[in-house]
């Protein structure tokens, strides 16, 4: 039987896959359903609701994964251990009368669920069955005191190694998931992962338990998390076992778990716990139902009367606890396929300061490892509503790549600073609208010599032709006027970067109007302090303010509009004056408007000098034959060619094959194969040579063979340091490949 696991979108260390199961495939994340006699005996009390019946789509997509959990070799189980000769030959028999009628239940959930069944039997015992996935359990005796931390490390030591030498090596074609316990001690940690490195080919994927149950300690969590992400290959089925709730769902599969086990709710059902996602409660002390399924319908009767707490009434907390799990995770694989994971985990740490918590020390300590796995192209809303926002991974990336990538495409003779507005693109609303009209009509025959450029929290700076860049033309923030101080701060900083990169005339000084008041105000002002602190800028900026301290009225005012022209006038016509060299004005004759966006949009996507690249012959921007997206043009001395086009949705560019092979000697966001030719249009694991590893899930990737000439361009599935870890695996879907003539004789 055929066994894989497939990864095809990521988002940070979230991702969407496939389990290839035989012939039937099953899409993650989603939910791992036990089959044990003693939670089924609890839910058949309530005969109207069949357990295994329960497949939200009848095709062979979007099931739950049943399973039960077994130890193969019948030695670590602390149960088994603890039981004497005459209790297991008494459990044999008993085991012997339920035999039919359990054939008859597996019979059914195995061609429902389309899983074989964990079982006791060994390939051994069954040669012609098919191959077995086993869980290799974790059940020694769970001791979290200090003085026993040796003790753990060595009963970790001993029971990988048994496996190891009695079960991996006597079945050596068969896969298995390896189940440990997160525990403080690193020693362990290093040992496990040495182990798993070691026995790769014989894993399918790891279970870790009780992460969940600890999230107070967030920062020895998150190493051991991270460790693992960074050694172990990136194809390993991930699954959450242990004690986990739906409210911490989120969090579990934004840290990359694919699947998470439900044993959790059900034992804690079975108790009389009533699970939401967003809080748990005692039956004892519920009072009212937090949803209205047909189950919590029925119970409600149950809360007025305060009846005693039969089996009936725990079976319809057992169905509420099981929906409201498979409801939890519909919303999350919603989220993902929204690109908005995590707008999502933000709402849903405000129900626990723990998870906040937790959060928060991912953005501080590990922003580099979840940023660089998240895309760059994308266009969902970005809801900035906290404080977590600030350091979402698309802000900080769109922060960082203005920093590094973008430069103004020319000699500037003066920059107007402008606030931001909250429809977007800027261009489009009323109050940008007016501050282009005055801006034109000051400037007259010199508006293409001043540069504009929007300050804003929390992505920073956005230069006018960056403006319909995701996510700059997609976030939205609660808008009060209020500044708070790290707002100010990091605006201060990204706006006075972005000022070092304009170039100066020799003993003259840049002229910057900042039209700006409140909270843009503040941030601009520090960053001329910034600035004048820097002896190597002290000189080169003259800011003015247009709109003084005292003033009452707004930027897109009558009063504040005038302001702004008259500074403009006043400035600009002295500059013009001053200036002696032809240079100058011949340097704005070289790039159009066109070219100016077509630019900044390259640089963004493909590094510093793309852009270049592409424009240094012309460029233009045409209206597309579908209204999603523009074509961009370039010359040679045939004529037009084709080079990307640019939609609107995200504000990117996506390259024809032309454009892809003009930037293939940047050695930009390239994928180099180990072969001369590409089968199919896909790039998988083993023929990956070498992967730009500044690269994201999403961007365009410009795919070249062994000797380094074009094949095509496509989408990169995976992160470059997810794809060089994986063994197997999509790495690159092409969108457009050169045509390869059969040679002769094949």
């Amino acid at each position: 039987m055929k066994l894989r696991f497939d990864i095809r979108s990521q988002l940070g260390f979230a991702r969407f896959g496939r389990i290839k199961i035989g012939e039937r495939s099953y899409k993650t994340p989603n939910l791992l359903v036990p089959i044990n006699n003693t939670i089924l005996n609890n839910i058949q009390i309530d005969e109207s609701f069949n357990y295994f019946n329960y497949i939200p789509n009848k095709d062979n997509f979007n099931q739950l994964i049943g399973y039960e959990i077994q130890d193969p070799l019948g030695i670590f189980s602390e149960k088994e251990m603890r039981e004497n000769k005459e209790k297991k030959e008494k459990k044999e028999e008993k085991q012997e009368k339920q035999e039919k009628e359990n054939e008859a239940l597996f019979l059914e959930t195995k061609e429902l669920w389309g899983i074989p069944r964990i079982s006791d039997n060994t390939p051994e015992n069954q040669p012609n069955s098919p191959q077995k996935l086993y869980i290799l359990a974790d059940n020694y005796p769970n001791t979290d005191v200090a003085r026993y931390q040796s003790y753990e490390l060595a009963a970790t030591s001993t029971r990988l190694r048994m496996y190891e030498e009695l079960l991996l090596k006597k079945f050596p074609d068969d896969l298995f998931i390896l189940e440990f316990t997160f525990k403080e001690d690193p020693k362990i940690l290093e040992y496990i992962i040495a182990w798993i490195l070691r026995n790769q080919d014989h894993l399918f994927g790891i279970r870790i338990r009780n992460i969940f149950a600890n999230l107070m300690q967030s920062r020895i969590i998150l190493e051991w998390i991270i460790e693992l992400k960074r050694k172990l290959p990136s194809n390993l089925l991930w699954i959450a076992g242990g004690k986990i709730l739906p409210q911490n769902y989120a969090l579990a599969l934004y840290l990359g778990f694919d699947l998470i086990d439900t044993r959790y709710i059900f034992q804690m059902g079975i108790k009389g716990l009533y699970i939401s996602p967003n809080s748990t409660k005692w039956l004892r002390d519920l009072s009212y139902p937090l949803c209205s399924c047909k189950y919590c319908q029925q119970l409600i009767s149950y809360l007025n009367n305060q009846k005693k707490e039969t089996p009936q009434v725990k079976s319809l907390v057992l169905n509420h606890n099981f929906y409201s799990a498979i409801g939890e995770l519909w919303r999350i694989n919603q989220s993902i396929a929204d690109h908005s994971i995590r707008s999502y985990v933000e709402m849903k740490i405000h129900s626990s300061p723990l998870a906040a918590a937790f959060l928060r020390t991912i953005d501080t300590h590990y922003a580099k490892e979840i940023n660089s796995r998240f895309p760059l192209i994308n266009s969902h809303p970005v809801m900035c509503v906290g404080s977590e926002s600030y350091s979402r991974p698309e802000i900080v990336n769109f922060i960082n790549r203005v920093k590094d990538e973008l430069t103004p495409a020319k000699k500037y003779e003066m920059i107007v600073i402008l606030p931001c507005s909250a429809k977007k693109p800027y261009s489009q609303s009323k109050s940008h609208q007016k501050f282009i009209k005055a801006i034109r009509k000051a400037a007259g025959n010199h508006y293409d010599k001043i540069h504009q450029v929007i300050i804003t929290s929390p992505t920073g700076v956005i230069p006018r032709e960056l403006e319909k860049v995701f996510p700059a033309a997609h976030y939205d923030i609660p808008v009060t006027g209020e500044w708070d101080a790290y707002e100010i701060r990091s605006t201060a900083e990204c706006l006075a970067n972005w000022l070092k990169k304009y170039e100066t005339e020799e003993n003259s000084s840049l002229i910057i109007i900042a039209h700006l008041s409140g909270g843009y105000r503040k941030a601009c002002e520090i960053a001329e302090l910034f600035l004048s602190r820097d002896s190597d800028y002290a000189d080169r900026f003259k800011f003015i303010y247009s709109i003084s301290q005292t003033d009452d009225f707004s930027a897109g005012s009558f009063e504040g509009l005038n302001n702004l022209g008259s500074e403009i006038s006043e400035n600009l016509g002295n500059i013009t004056q001053d200036k002696k060299s032809p240079n100058i004005s011949n340097d704005f004759k070289k790039i159009t408007k066109d070219e100016i966006i077509i630019r900044a949009t390259m640089d963004y996507q493909f590094g510093k000098g793309a852009g270049e690249t592409i424009i240094k012959n012309g460029a233009i921007i045409i209206k597309g034959k579908r209204p999603q997206y523009n074509e961009i043009y370039t010359y040679d001395g045939a004529g037009k060619l084709l080079v990307g086009r640019l939609y609107a949705n995200t504000g990117l560019i996506k390259l024809a094959p032309r454009g892809a092979e003009l930037l293939v000697p940047l050695g930009k966001n390239q994928i180099r194969i180990n072969e001369e030719d590409l089968r199919g249009t896909t790039v998988f694991r083993p023929i990956l040579d070498v992967i730009e590893p500044s690269a994201h899930p999403g961007d365009e990737m410009i795919v070249v063979n062994k000797n380094g000439n074009y094949l095509g361009v496509g989408e990169l599935i995976q992160a470059p340091s997810d794809a060089t870890l994986a063994k197997s695996g999509m790495i690159c879907k092409l969108r457009k490949k050169i045509k390869q003539h059969s040679k002769k004789g094949q």
